[in-house]
């Protein structure tokens, strides 16, 4: 009876352990065929956006600043929204947290040459092996100028701003 307890245990033990990896592993078999920083997109995060802005003027508006900026490099990765995949097992959302370096303000107050902290939602999952995005947004790539139209929110008392809606980013070329 003790071994029987023991190896269920050490079983327990192991899920805990090692079971996001296993999941990373599996979702890696059903890529959608396209790569994200060098790893395989297993996951495509569908939202809805109500009254999305489409003139410029009203980006402006509707933003807590505006500016045009180079994505100097990823900052960190922070996870949200927890779901349970199985009985050990939690799946989250990744975050991604851009550092912005400031090239021209448009609206606020924002130093020309200062960095920002940009954040979006999707990038690298929890244990590095896959990547889920969100569909219809411009993704944000190192060393690459964009205009951006963030709104700024609070997630675990600290403030971001937010790109993640489709217009809140527009190329510059």
């Amino acid at each position: 009876m003790k071994k029987v307890i023991i190896i269920v245990v050490s079983i327990i033990i192991l899920v805990l352990c090692f079971g996001g990896k296993v999941i990373d592993a599996i979702n890696a078999k059903k890529c959608y065929g396209e790569y994200y920083r060098g790893v395989p997109v297993t996951g495509m995060i569908n939202v809805s956006w109500v009254d999305i802005p489409k003139d410029y003027n009203e980006k402006i508006e509707l933003s807590e600043c505006a500016f045009i900026g180079k994505v100097k490099k990823i900052k960190e990765t922070i996870y949200r929204n927890g779901v349970w995949i199985n009985p050990f097992i939690i799946s989250y959302d990744p975050y991604t947290i851009y550092e912005v370096e400031i090239i021209e303000n448009i609206k606020g107050s924002n130093e020309i040459n200062s960095s920002v902290e940009i954040m979006q939602m999707g990038g690298i999952n929890k244990f590095n092996k896959s990547a889920s995005l969100v569909n219809g947004i411009i993704r944000l790539e190192d060393s690459k100028i964009y205009k951006f139209f963030p709104q700024k929110i609070e997630l675990d008392e600290k403030s971001y701003l937010d790109v993640t809606m489709p217009c809140l980013i527009e190329n510059v070329n």
